[in-house]
């Protein structure tokens, strides 16, 4: 991520902004694994920059609770299985009140593009497991959206970052992928028929899924 933006007013905060997304996603994507060390030499040389916005950056990743300060270094934070089962709680909650929502308040419009992604995301094809991990977000996004609530739509987001949750995607089994694709479509169902309170218990009962195998399979 080599660039030679001038350090100006509007300049070094567009390129500290580029330098968080990168270490955010390398992070959430698993490149950069938890406890690993966060130094700002290593960081700035290898992305072509100065230090200022890798320190800018890694305060940010420290806010979004995903990096923390040790022994005077920043590392990656790691978090013990009953902190994840916090985080799940809280989401489980979030998603279940968008899922209730956008049955209640989703346009035409927005009923047709979730509808729309019903193929890809009740496949049981493992093949095209990959395509879906990464359309999954955008999934649920389109869920969350529809709610016409948007802080809670950026709450989710930042619920979504920690490292674990793209993670347990590689670990899914058959039955695994067969049980979420059926919760998917029931969400859809759900969603798309304006049946509220089905809504909200699917999405919690998909992020509760979730939880199970993330304390299975990777604690």
């Amino acid at each position: 991520m080599t660039t030679n933006e001038p350090d100006r007013p509007g300049g070094r905060t567009r390129l500290s902004d580029e330098v968080y997304r990168e270490l955010r996603g390398n992070i959430v994507d698993g490149l950069i694994p938890a406890g690993s060390p966060l130094v700002e030499d290593e960081i700035a040389e290898r992305l072509g920059v100065s230090r200022t916005p890798v320190r800018e950056s890694i305060q940010r990743l420290a806010a979004d609770g995903l990096a923390e300060s040790r022994r005077r270094r920043w590392v990656v934070r790691s978090y013990s299985a009953a902190e994840v089962v916090e985080i799940y709680g809280v989401r489980a909650a979030l998603e279940s009140h968008a899922a209730r929502l956008a049955a209640l308040n989703a346009t035409d419009a927005q009923r047709a593009a979730i509808e729309a992604q019903r193929k890809l995301m009740t496949t049981e094809d493992a093949t095209v497991l990959a395509e879906r991990a990464k359309a999954n977000d955008d999934f649920h996004d389109l869920i969350s959206g529809a709610s016409g609530n948007k802080r809670l739509l950026e709450n989710l987001r930042e619920q979504r970052l920690f490292h674990f949750n793209a993670r347990v995607a590689a670990v899914y089994s058959t039955d695994d992928l067969r049980r979420s694709s059926r919760q998917h479509g029931e969400l859809i169902d759900a969603v798309v028929n304006r049946r509220a309170v089905a809504a909200g218990d699917v999405a919690r009962a998909h992020v509760e899924f979730s939880l199970d195998l993330v304390l299975r399979k990777l604690y």
